[in-house]
């Protein structure tokens, strides 16, 4: 794997991205705000499965930090949902603590925070399914794995971040030592771990297959496909569902990495790792929303007409 962070050609500091950079990950990372329309049932469900461009089965339907730092001050945390999702022989499940939107998640909690709920929503739904018997233990082993390496990776994002809130520079960033799970690391190692290695993350085909990930990334990988090899995922709405949250652990996590990258190397200022990050989810509602048919967003016409 070639390094991506050579030497440090300083540019025009620019904060965020243009939306095509993210063309690929837009359509999994998402700002929530479908979670606040009117007409909850048959849209999320169809949101879920046009996440990934398939169509809904008529059985899918859904019912309404190092020591030496500060760690980054959160405000009071994100709205959760409380949806329900309803398996094809009639199981309910609930996603409780699901974030209504990604944007309002990551302003107040950071990116690691919203990752955690993710992962949060992850463990609930695979202690439900176990209570429920829709799985046994060693599938429900393989789940909490799967959450746990979401968490893991929410930690290395909260490296990142506390870094760069404390750095007074992008240059203090780019020569920083990261301390993590008892080893240092430099900038471009610690990002790596949990992105991407695409200078443009359009590039990114699947979060759950692209080869190019980083260790941490790579394992969870892994993981999501042995739950897929146990059969945890055999329902097809639980499959769209727990791929659709694995996508979105990914996919903060390449976000994360990417703004590193744009204060490391391009130069942003370090204290815009949040802007950085929710600038590219404020253009992924519409998009998303218009995939899935809808063609609305919160009132507002999509161009494509839906």
């Amino acid at each position: 794997m070639r390094r991506k962070y050579p030497g440090r050609p300083y540019r025009t500091a620019t904060v965020g991205n243009t939306l095509t950079e993210y063309g690929i990950i837009g359509f999994i990372v998402l700002g929530l705000s479908w979670l606040a329309l009117s007409n909850m049932g048959d849209f999320v469900s169809t949101l879920f499965k046009n996440m990934l461009g398939q169509k809904p089965s008529p059985t899918a339907q859904v019912a309404a930090p190092p020591s030496s730092v500060s760690p980054p001050t959160d405000t009071e945390g994100p709205l959760t949902s409380d949806v329900q999702v309803t398996l094809g022989n009639g199981t309910t499940l609930d996603l409780s603590s699901y974030p209504l939107d990604f944007t309002e998640s990551v302003v107040t909690s950071g990116a690691n925070g919203t990752t955690n709920l993710l992962a949060n929503t992850l463990k609930s739904l695979s202690q439900q399914l176990l209570e429920k018997g829709e799985i046994n233990q060693d599938q429900f082993n393989t789940l909490i794995a799967l959450a746990n390496q979401g968490h893991r990776m929410a930690k290395i994002q909260k490296v990142i971040e506390t870094m760069a809130l404390n750095s007074t520079s992008s240059n203090k960033y780019y020569n920083s030592v990261f301390n993590f799970d008892g080893q240092t690391y430099t900038v471009d190692e610690i990002s790596m771990m949990i992105g991407f290695d695409y200078d443009d993350p359009s590039s990114i085909s699947d979060p759950l297959t692209d080869p190019n990930g980083g260790a941490e990334v790579i394992e969870y990988q892994m993981l999501f496909q042995q739950a897929v090899n146990s059969g945890a995922l055999n329902d097809p709405t639980l499959n769209q569902v727990i791929r659709t949250l694995s996508s979105q652990i990914i996919s903060l996590s390449a976000l994360t990495e990417h703004a590193s990258y744009n204060i490391a190397i391009i130069g942003d200022p370090p204290d815009s790792i949040r802007e950085n990050i929710t600038s590219n989810l404020n253009n992924k509602n519409a998009a998303g929303i218009c995939g899935a048919g809808n063609g609305v967003d919160n009132g507002v016409q999509c161009a494509s007409g839906g």
